[in-house]
């Protein structure tokens, strides 16, 4: 229990509870946006978009290839 601010003696420190209150669970019914700001939003996540399917892209086609490498290798008897 904390003790309002306007008794506490000068530094104090307020106690806190060991475990926070349980959490209020909240709906959100509407979200008041314009339009146009709502548009350059999905608009710059598109664009941020494709520099990283770029790298994905990258990422998969390095992993592929070392795969494929392997297999291939052991496949056709050039680990033998």
């Amino acid at each position: 229990m904390t003790m309002p601010s306007s008794a506490m003696p000068a530094g104090a420190v307020p106690q806190q509870a060991a475990y926070p209150a349980a959490a209020t669970p909240v709906t959100v019914t509407a979200i008041d946006m314009p339009f146009f700001r709502l548009v350059g939003f999905f608009f710059k996540a598109a664009l941020a978009a494709i520099p990283a399917m770029i790298a994905v892209a990258l990422v998969v086609k390095v992993l592929a290839g070392i795969v494929f490498w392997t297999v291939g290798g052991w496949r056709y008897g050039m680990w033998m």
